[in-house]
């Protein structure tokens, strides 16, 4: 029995593991943005739907990334729909120490 659908990663949410398992992807703008409330950071944030890889996944962006794509694209995320995004990983510290991967919008194409 295969198990790979078992042991996928869940949710909806594009991962740093999603970019590592497929760094030449890109990820297609199929929306428009929305602000939504974070609990977890306690601010703003803009999620774009978008496809990577061929399945549906929402992308948090940070507002460092949505500036990189205004600066090509404008502020009307409306206009962001089917443009494609390449990624990359850096490293960060979260607010309790821990060193984690984030991702960074490398191209918008």
């Amino acid at each position: 029995m295969d198990i790979q659908n078992y042991t996928k990663q869940q949710g909806t949410f594009l991962k740093a593991e999603d970019i590592k398992a497929n760094p030449e992807a890109v990820f297609i703008i199929t929306g428009e943005g929305e602000l939504v409330k974070s609990e977890k950071f306690g601010n703003e944030r803009l999620h774009l739907p978008g496809e990577f890889s061929k399945e549906s996944k929402t992308f948090d962006c940070s507002k460092t990334n949505a500036k990189t794509i205004e600066k090509k694209c404008g502020t009307d995320t409306k206009r962001w729909i089917g443009k494609m995004l390449a990624f990359e990983l850096y490293k960060t510290k979260t607010s309790d120490g821990k060193l984690v991967e984030a991702i960074n919008v490398k191209e918008v194409k």
